[in-house]
């Protein structure tokens, strides 16, 4: 059952979408309230408003002023209420103190996050890559010495068996520690930074999980700029969390339709790497 944890006094209550319930677990590790909803468009279409309704107004204090001027109309501002289109220092200062706001605002959404985690994870991917690529290269000799090994093994022959004497005495063919090393540790690197890379994606692509983090960060007023994105593969959860420690949220068991098995991966990796060598070598 998909399932989302957070550190709050306040519960969700949630309709069943794509007919799959979720149940919230509500937890109190502190006692906070909520906060308002991002006020900082609020405020610049409130500030923004108030000035162009004063604009509009003072447009027909213009002309309707000019009109009876000309045709011998004499105005009675005892009854006008300048504050229709006068704009006073109250007015310029919360205008400009909601620009700022806005300017100075981070604007981001789960989506968002969970694209630059990706993209970040996807990075690693590829520096590990190359430095698997460059150790496996190194080590390929091994697989020469196998295939030359083989050969002598199945045919018994002793030129067989001097070309493989000849071809370890004239070339490098011994393993470098080293080498190895940084073979293996790129292959954990992969896998980690793969498994990362997949399930950040797989979530940014997840409307229901984006919009609950998206409600949940707005009510607490946090910002996902600022958040601490994780996820643990072995227990499918996604964690977001803040410096501040408040409006922790957990997204339990909602991508375990993304997983891929061992034999798929090999399966599809084979694949590949069949074609890449076919188009090279046709």
């Amino acid at each position: 059952m998909k399932t989302v944890n957070h550190t709050m006094t306040k519960s969700y209550e949630l309709v069943k979408a794509m007919m799959k319930k979720i149940a919230i677990l509500t937890s109190a590790f502190l006692s906070v309230s909520a906060a308002q909803a991002e006020t900082t468009i609020d405020n610049l279409v409130n500030a923004s408003k108030t000035i162009a309704a004063k604009l509009e107004q003072g447009r027909y204090a213009v002309y309707g002023a000019e009109h009876y001027a000309s045709v011998g109309g004499i105005i009675d501002y005892s009854a006008v209420d300048d504050e229709q289109y006068i704009i006073n220092e109250g007015d310029i200062a919360a205008y400009n103190e909601a620009l700022a706001g806005v300017q100075n605002a981070l604007y981001f959404t789960t989506k968002m996050a969970l694209e630059e985690k990706y993209e970040e994870s996807m990075v690693k991917v590829s520096e590990a890559v190359d430095n698997f690529i460059v150790a496996s290269v190194q080590l390929s000799v091994v697989e020469e010495v196998a295939e030359k090994a083989e050969v002598a093994q199945e045919t018994n022959a002793v030129e067989d068996q001097i070309a493989v004497q000849e071809f370890v005495e004239t070339n490098d063919v011994t393993l470098n520690q080293e080498t190895v090393v940084e073979y293996n540790q790129s292959i954990e690197d992969i896998a980690v930074n793969a498994r990362d890379a997949g399930a950040f994606l797989a979530a940014s692509k997840n409307e229901m999980l984006t919009s609950l983090s998206d409600e949940h960060a707005q009510d607490y007023g946090n910002s996902m700029a600022e958040a601490s994105i994780s996820y643990s593969a072995t227990n499918d959860i996604l964690s977001v969390q803040w410096a501040t420690n408040t409006g922790h949220i957990e997204f339990h068991d909602f991508l375990w339709g993304d997983y891929v098995t061992a034999s798929e991966v090999l399966g599809q990796g084979e694949a590949i790497y069949s074609d890449q060598q076919a188009y090279m070598y046709q």
